[in-house]
């Protein structure tokens, strides 16, 4: 709502205007009045208002005179409307010099009145829109660990000054009946209204509201930056606000919310609090605790204990060693089973899985001793680790599992490795179209990992970079010997996005496509 002041030496003016129309259905809520621009400066150095209506003409202080100082000395993103009289119809003029929306003769006409808050409603909503992304960006930032001063500076016009921090992500749980049926979008819309929710639960503190950061793209939910002001102004501690909250937003959506937080820090240390969010969600998961906030606290002090047995670790690597499907996943619930049950603090938990994820390192170069360790290393750090330690999904663990059975089948497979020559025929063929490792390895029955490792060895670079060559090269041709317009170059040769193309051509060649086309006719035209 946009929170109103109106400011009148006339008790009976402002009394009109209150009853005048419905405020709230033009998205406005009048939450104070003044009879003099003392009393209006008084209101709004307590911050909170974002439309004032002042009479232009009051004793003691003008209206032009209020504006004029509340511009200087407290905010200038507080937005005026001037009442006037016939009168003083020449002051109007110099208030719209001063930037005022708009202004209102009196008597104050209903008709008018809505045709002035249908307009603000609609700038003030596009004006907090753009606000709100330049926000997100910044707040952002600061989450991944990746910001400067200017973030930190921006993000502070927005946040109360408070020690102590802690990032608190609100999820939806996909595995539950009815949201893993959901298709993206559909995931999408459900963050959406979420977020939309959380915000309309927390107020004029909506900005406590951030975007969930999160490195796998298989989470829909959203953040909130939790502090002492938010709960102690609800006398309520802090995990009693926390389940208060889960507690509306479960009854409020068809899916339940599971909400997991992070450590205590400041606001610079923010990623900090982001990352332990994955330690919860992993012993969350392993320990199968259902419907409470999961708190990183609550977990980080357990004590370690060894609880998995070396021969259950030889069973799980032999599965897959010799790919078999079944035993993998009965293997692999009996290992973090006994990593549930053990009671393990985080730090055991992962040198455990580091142990398991080395020897399945070991197992590879056992059938193909030109397989490059850092790669290996490279595969396990990015794709196992989240999948074992931080999902705490038995799903996940054993679907890696299995992936790697069979990556390490086609490791030992010598038409696996004779597979390349087909899969670059058809790349050469269809580089233009949506082409990924994970596509091509399903259409050449291959694992995708190991067909991007073949790519590397042949060509020196990543599959990725390789299409982009290929790309590339009949963009010039095109623009060597076409009038193609440039976004159609792009289009023809499968970037999806012109800015794309013109980067990646920059990148490789130094100029612009449009340069480029430039050099080569006049190449052609010396050449006669």
């Amino acid at each position: 709502m946009i929170q109103v002041l109106l400011v009148d030496d006339e008790q009976f003016i402002r009394q009109g205007l209150r009853m005048l129309v419905d405020w709230e259905e033009y998205g406005c809520q009048v939450a104070a009045e003044a009879e003099n621009g003392v009393d209006a400066i008084r209101i709004l150095e307590e911050g909170g208002i974002d439309l004032v209506f002042v009479d232009i003409k009051m004793p003691g202080m003008t209206g032009l005179e209020l504006i004029g100082y509340i511009r200087q000395n407290i905010s200038p993103q507080i937005r005026f409307v001037i009442l006037t009289g016939y009168a003083e119809f020449g002051y109007a003029r110099e208030a719209m010099r001063m930037q005022v929306l708009d202004y209102m003769l009196k008597p104050v006409q209903e008709k008018e009145l809505v045709a002035i808050l249908k307009k603000i409603n609609q700038d003030f909503q596009k004006d907090r829109k753009e606000r709100q992304e330049k926000y997100d960006f910044h707040i952002s930032q600061i989450l991944m660990g990746k910001f400067s001063e200017e973030n930190l500076a921006q993000v502070r016009r927005w946040l109360e000054p408070q020690e102590s921090w802690k990032y608190v992500s609100f999820e939806f749980d996909k595995w539950q009946e009815g949201f893993s049926g959901l298709n993206h979008g559909g995931r999408m819309e459900q963050q959406k209204a979420l977020r939309q929710y959380l915000r309309s639960l927390l107020g004029n503190a909506f900005c406590h509201v951030v975007p969930l950061i999160e490195a796998k793209g298989e989470i829909f939910g959203t953040g909130l930056l939790l502090s002492p002001c938010l709960y102690k102004d609800m006398g309520m501690g802090e995990e009693a606000y926390l389940e208060y909250l889960q507690k509306r937003v479960n009854q409020h959506f068809q899916y339940q919310i599971q909400v997991y937080v992070g450590q205590s820090s400041s606001l610079e240390q923010l990623a900090k609090s982001v990352a332990s969010i994955q330690v919860a969600r992993c012993l969350h998961g392993l320990a199968k605790e259902e419907g409470q906030v999961m708190d990183y606290e609550k977990f980080r002090y357990r004590k370690p204990s060894f609880g998995v047995r070396e021969e259950a670790v030889r069973q799980l690597l032999d599965a897959v060693k010799n790919n078999q499907k079944e035993k993998i996943g009965h293997c692999a619930n009996a290992v973090f089973n006994q990593i549930r049950d053990s009671d393990m603090n985080m730090e055991m938990v992962n040198a455990s899985i580091y142990h398991i994820l080395y020897r399945l390192m070991e197992m590879v170069q056992e059938f193909d001793d030109e397989t490059n360790q850092q790669e290996i290393l490279a595969y396990i750090g990015k794709e196992s680790f989240n999948k074992l330690a931080l999902s705490g999904s038995t799903e996940e663990i054993t679907g890696f599992f299995s992936d790697y059975a069979g990556y390490l089948a086609q490791v030992r497979s010598q038409e696996a490795k004779n597979v390349l020559d087909r899969v670059d025929d058809y790349v050469q063929a269809h580089y233009q179209e949506k082409l990924s490792l994970k596509s091509l390895g399903e259409r050449f029955y291959v694992n995708n990992v190991y067909l991007g490792q073949l790519y590397k060895k042949r060509h020196g670079m990543v599959f990725r970079d390789y299409l982009n060559q290929l790309r590339l090269e009949r963009a010039q041709e095109l623009l060597a010997g076409t009038d193609m317009r440039i976004y159609a170059i792009a289009e023809e040769v499968g970037f999806g996005k012109v800015e794309y193309f013109i980067n990646k051509f920059v990148q490789q060649n130094c100029m612009t496509p449009n340069q480029y086309r430039i050099r080569k006719r006049a190449e052609r035209e010396s050449q006669g």
